[in-house]
């Protein structure tokens, strides 16, 4: 290993001058009398110097807050006011379980009348049935051709459903953390009325256009789907925060101010995922739903200041 014996740099073996300082190798002597132990020592702790600086600079371009400490103040918002979000978590768990047991019941008639005239169809022959709900017997088919249509469009009546409550209900929860950070009553009946009344659907046709674009999305091997999330999570904290957005406007925006945050945002939440494996046992749905959405927000919050800072100073 071959060093400058002026300030120490490592060298490579055929080098005739050093990088840092310039010193003459072939001929000369150190332009310091300090010895070349004093010097390395010097070199090295500059070197720590020149390190710390970089990662203080780095820190200082991001949010400088830790994801510890965004759960953190995401619970003091939250102390003594788990209360609030029950009444909207157990409407949504009620119209979940209407919506499934509609959908299990529609798909359970439809694949029965499938079987049942495949069935009568290897007994009696094929012709056995026309869809006229009578048999050759004279006996009624309780699973004929019209009573099937019926069942089918309640099944994709109950999908449809399931769909907008799932979206919807997205929507509520974030908002309810945003009137929990504000000090605000979490109140989602409230909130979805006002989506209904004042909101223009422009709030169910941002959560459905997420909805969407997420699943097609997802159909690329899932991961790209994970990545859009991230890149839509903002939408409805944008949409809260300016009535003038549109739905296209507050997907848009989202997906620039979370542009180089995403995987970020999604360390975050991927931090609930021991949570969220509970949460199949419901009851823990009354402390997670609150604990992330309003931590989720938290986060929204503070990179949406920082982007609002950033732009003004840039400009």
């Amino acid at each position: 290993m071959k060093y400058c014996p002026n300030c120490g740099t490592e060298l490579n073996t055929d080098a005739k001058f050093c990088p840092k300082c310039g010193f003459n190798l072939t001929n000369g002597t150190p332009a310091s009398d300090e010895p070349l132990d004093v010097r390395l020592a010097n070199r090295i702790n500059q070197m720590k110097t020149d390190d710390e600086f970089e990662l203080q600079l780095e820190k200082a371009e991001g949010m400088n807050i830790t994801r510890a400490e965004i759960k953190l103040r995401a619970q003091e918002k939250l102390s003594g006011r788990y209360g609030e979000w029950c009444k909207t978590i157990i409407l949504f768990l009620v119209a979940q379980f209407i919506a499934n047991f509609l959908l299990r019941l529609a798909s359970l008639r439809f694949m029965a009348g499938g079987f049942y005239s495949l069935l009568t169809n290897l007994l009696y022959g094929y012709g056995y049935d026309y869809g006229y709900g009578y048999s050759n017997y004279g006996y009624m088919n309780p699973y004929a051709g019209f009573s099937r249509f019926l069942w089918f469009l309640l099944m994709i009546l109950a999908i449809v459903v399931i769909f907008l409550i799932s979206a919807l209900f997205s929507a509520v929860l974030q908002w309810c953390a945003i009137h929990t950070l504000r000090g605000q009553r979490a109140d989602g009946v409230k909130i979805f009325s006002y989506f209904v009344r004042a909101q223009k659907n422009r709030i169910l046709k941002a959560n459905v256009l997420i909805a969407i674009y997420t699943f097609l999305w997802s159909l690329l091997f899932v991961i790209p789907g994970i990545i859009k999330s991230a890149a839509y999570a903002m939408t409805n904290f944008l949409l809260e925060k300016n009535p003038d957005l549109t739905a296209s406007e507050a997907i848009t925006l989202s997906r620039e101010i979370m542009y180089g945050y995403k995987v970020e945002f999604l360390i975050l939440r991927c931090s609930f995922f021991f949570w969220n494996l509970i949460s199949i046992f419901q009851v823990t749905n009354f402390y997670v739903l609150p604990y992330q959405n309003v931590t989720e927000i938290q986060f929204l919050e503070m990179l949406y200041d920082h982007y609002v800072e950033t732009n003004m100073i840039a400009e």
